[in-house]
């Protein structure tokens, strides 16, 4: 099946209103899902105690690398310190699996195997992310330190629209020497070709991922709204490519050697293990 074939039998639908902000997006996952006396995994972030009492969840194990193992004081939440891929759970142990802002960090494929894996049948995966490879920010500056100082996507603005899309690796070092110091626009141009920081999937990489997993797909929703204003060093102009997302779709589609789409940003999947 064609990706484009994909993307139409997965119902894709484009959402401006998509939730952004970390309390809408958990808010539509719990009228989504029954949570009281519910057993969630949680993918990268950790849930508090005081959510997990007012929903009534009976366990929230929070699954994130990057965090100390620990449990809380009820017993009701705990945090392994594990990789998605690596799920230490027993199978069949959640009613839900939640993420926010994961999903582009992770290899896809690998933690919705251990997804279904853990899932009971019928249980649900909501995972909201982003911003993903597609986006006109999707190079997500984060997790680089530079001068002592944590850089951001979207405080540091200091990469132009579709950098990590229209530009090849000597096009960018010479644009940001052009108003970076030269550690720095070294530091990005490694960032955004080099850096295992981002899992550099497209929209249509998600959807198939998704079809793909042996789960049912439910939902899939995508929004191109960019959330904050992008302030960029003063570019050589000569230098700086008004990137046209067509173009970049089509080049992107040839590389490929299957269509692809530029500008979808943050991502809602929703999907559901499968009943026998």
């Amino acid at each position: 099946m064609t990706a484009a074939a994909e993307t139409t039998r997965a119902g894709v639908a484009g959402d401006e209103g998509l939730a952004l902000s970390e309390d809408a997006v958990f808010a539509d996952f719990a009228a989504r899902v029954r949570l009281a006396d519910a057993r969630v995994v949680e993918i990268g972030g950790s849930l508090s105690e005081a959510f997990a009492e007012r929903h009534g969840v009976a366990r929230w194990t929070s699954i994130d690398p990057n965090r100390p193992a620990a449990t809380g004081p009820s017993g009701r939440t705990e945090v392994v310190c594990a990789r998605a891929e690596d799920m230490p759970l027993p199978d069949g142990c959640a009613d839900a699996v939640f993420s926010s802002n994961a999903f582009q960090f992770i290899d896809v494929a690998a933690t919705l195997a251990q997804v279904r894996r853990v899932l009971r049948p019928g249980g649900v995966l909501y995972a909201h992310f982003g911003p993903i490879w597609s986006a006109v920010d999707g190079h997500q500056l984060e997790y680089v330190s530079y001068e002592g100082r944590d850089l951001v996507f979207w405080r540091d603005t200091l990469l132009p629209p579709w950098a990590h899309l229209a530009y090849d690796r000597a096009e960018l070092r010479e644009l940001l020497g052009t108003a970076l110091p030269a550690e720095l626009a070294d530091l990005l141009v490694w960032h955004v070709f080099d850096s295992d920081t981002v899992n550099r999937l497209f929209f249509e990489d998600y959807v198939e991922a998704a079809l793909s997993s042996g789960l049912d797909l439910m939902e899939v929703r995508a929004s191109h709204h960019l959330d904050y204003e992008l302030r960029l060093p003063a570019f050589d102009p000569a230098r700086l490519r008004q990137a046209d997302p067509a173009g970049l779709a089509a080049d992107w589609t040839a590389r490929r050697g299957r269509p692809t789409r530029v500008g979808a940003r943050d991502v809602l999947l929703v999907l559901r293990g499968p009943i026998d």
